[in-house]
C-alpha cells in the first residue's frame, strides 16, 4: 500500500513540474474566479481546476518526503548560507505571497467558510508561498552557475565581450 502512495505522489508531482512556481498563483487565480463568476458552470469549472492544481501542489509539497533525493539540490544550495536578513526578506516575502494566495482562495471559497479557518488557510498559502520562493532561489542559482560556465568557457577559447575602447573627455 505504501509503495502505491509513493508512486502516485510521484507521478502527481511530475504532472505538476511544467507548471512549477506558477501554479499556487494559479489555483488562487482559479479559486477567485470560481468565487466571482456568476455563471454555476464556470464556478464549477474554475473549482475543478483550482483543486486540481491544489492537488498537484500538495503532491509537489509531499515529494521530498517520499523521494529524499528530489529537492532540495543540496549541491547548490550548500554553498550559499541562510543569513538573518536574508531570512527576514525570505519570511517576509513568503507572508506576501501568502497573503495574496490567502486572499485570493477566501474570495474563492466566500463566506463558506468562517474567518476561524483564516489563519489556518494563511499558515498553508504561507508554507506554499516559501516552498515557491525556493523554487525561485534554486532557478537563480542554476541561472548563475550557468552564467558563470558560460564566462568561464568564453575566458578559455579567447571570446570575450569588447570593452569600452575610447575613453569620454
Amino acid at each position: 500500500m505504501g509503495e502505491n502512495i509513493r508512486k502516485i505522489i510521484l507521478w502527481l508531482s511530475s504532472l505538476h513540474a511544467p507548471l512549477g512556481r506558477w501554479a499556487p498563483i494559479a489555483a488562487s487565480a482559479l479559486f477567485a474566479a470560481s468565487g466571482l463568476s456568476h455563471s454555476n458552470f464556470l464556478r464549477i469549472i474554475a473549482y475543478i481546476g483550482a483543486l486540481a492544481l491544489a492537488l498537484l501542489i500538495g503532491a509537489d509539497v509531499a515529494r521530498p518526503f517520499v523521494d529524499p533525493h528530489w529537492y532540495p539540490d543540496r549541491r547548490a544550495s550548500a554553498h550559499t548560507l541562510l543569513t538573518l536578513p536574508m531570512l527576514f526578506v525570505r519570511v517576509t516575502l513568503a507572508g506576501i505571497l501568502g497573503g495574496i494566495y490567502t486572499f485570493l482562495v477566501f474570495v474563492g471559497i466566500g463566506f463558506w467558510a468562517p474567518f476561524i479557518l483564516l489563519p489556518f488557510l494563511f499558515l498553508i498559502c504561507s508554507l506554499i508561498a516559501w516552498r515557491n520562493l525556493d523554487l525561485w532561489y534554486e532557478q537563480g542559482a542554476e541561472f548563475e552557475q550557468e552564467l558563470k560556465e558560460l564566462q568561464g568557457s568564453q575566458g578559455h577559447s579567447g571570446f570575450s565581450t569588447p570593452g569600452p575602447t575610447a575613453k569620454i573627455k
